[in-house]
């Protein structure tokens, strides 16, 4: 629930996705077909809830899990294609504006009830052209960082400095040109009263002066890390602290690693205080789905209070809805409960994957180029309102 949360496998292509699909449910014959983005370890915890669904609705649903990028790329194609096999997917946050053309708008009154529960916020980085998208399980960002090592996390920018330097090379962000840079980038800026709309505003300014003491000691494969790899890199002891996703603390559980040594905390304090991306999957039927009418009475379910209440206790899944407590994660995800008042979507406009990419090109250009944070977002703020 990432910026656009992965685990290891196998890229796929669109048509083969599709084309597996297709065969699949000519096999099968199933009612239903869903494709979600689910790791491994929760994938028969979520058929066990979907389970409760076939018995009670009489209707057999095939679970297919994949990476959001291949969902997104099997919900393309079907689309190209004008017909398909897919009922309901779940989507990334991120790649919601695209996709958008491919999934047709929920009309308000069937599903009133879950509109009455959702975070109002949520809700809306869903509505694009119309209710398109609902919240299944929201994530966002906290630090995860070595206890051991630490003993506490940092509670300021200061004592973020003051970490990197006592502890050189060990401090990493996810510095790949992607959109994870992005979700590293923006809490900073927000932090330092950025409006995460404008490169060179005086919180991003700030912000980025900020990295630029940081640069020196940061771990120097930074440039290559994206949530995984970070996440391996701790595992293997080479940093003590980082930003990532509630999802790699239950891959440093199976490793024994959490809730001791590694541990979450809250993003540290900026001038003008807290903050944290929103991410997370959100559901959508496509235009092209064979059984609109069935995928609604799955995601009536899916959204329902004790499902929630379920997939957070089991899995600790950050529930959308507002009666759900953030599951009781002790240490192991404290750190993200603590954010979850500072979470903030990223700004709503057509052209934010641009606008993202030159927040990840300036983060480059100062922490690995050591150019000047001034100059660099002058020049894109600059570039920017020229390509309007």
């Amino acid at each position: 629930m990432l910026c656009d949360l992965v685990w290891p496998m196998r890229a796929r292509t669109a048509v083969a996705i599709a084309a597996s699909l297709l065969v699949c449910c000519r096999r099968e014959r199933p009612s239903l077909t869903a494709a979600v983005a689910l790791l491994p370890s929760e994938l028969p915890v979520y058929r066990a809830v979907v389970a409760d669904f076939e018995r009670a609705s009489g209707l057999r649903v095939v679970v297919v899990p994949q990476q959001y990028a291949d969902i997104r790329r099997a919900l393309a194609a079907e689309a190209v294609a004008g017909s398909g096999t897919l009922d309901l997917v779940e989507l990334d946050v991120y790649a919601l504006a695209s996709a958008a053309p491919h999934v047709c708008p929920f009309e308000p009154a069937e599903v009133k009830s879950e509109l009455d529960a959702l975070s109002a916020d949520a809700v809306r980085a869903g509505t694009i052209d119309g209710l398109r998208f609902l919240p299944h399980r929201l994530g966002w960002q906290a630090v995860v960082y070595d206890h051991a090592v630490l003993g506490r996390p940092p509670d300021d920018w200061p004592e973020l400095l003051a970490v990197a330097r006592a502890h050189p090379g060990k401090v990493a962000f996810k510095g790949s040109l992607y959109e994870g840079l992005t979700c590293d980038v923006l809490p900073f800026v927000w932090a330092a009263g950025g409006s995460g709309d404008v490169l060179d505003d005086a919180g991003a300014l700030a912000a980025f002066r900020f990295f630029a003491e940081l640069a020196p000691y940061l771990h120097p494969e930074s440039a290559t890390f994206r949530e995984p790899t970070v996440a391996e890199a701790m595992a293997r002891g080479e940093i003590v602290l980082h930003l990532n996703w509630p999802f790699v603390m239950s891959l440093y559980a199976s490793q024994g690693l959490s809730p001791e040594p590694v541990r979450s905390a809250p993003l540290p304090r900026g001038p003008r205080g807290r903050a944290t991306v929103l991410g997370g999957g959100y559901l959508g039927i496509p235009c092209n789905a064979p059984h609109r009418a069935a995928a609604l009475r799955l995601v009536h379910h899916l959204l329902a209070h004790d499902v929630q209440t379920e997939l957070a206790r089991r899995l600790g899944w950050f529930s959308p809805r507002g009666d759900v407590a953030v599951a009781d994660g002790g240490e192991a995800l404290a750190g993200f409960a603590a954010m979850r008042s500072e979470v903030r979507p990223r700004p709503a406009r057509p052209d934010y994957a641009a606008l993202s990419r030159r927040w990840q090109e300036a983060f480059r250009a100062v922490v690995f180029e050591h150019r000047d944070p001034d100059a660099v977002l002058h020049a894109a703020a600059s570039d920017a309102a020229r390509d309007r």
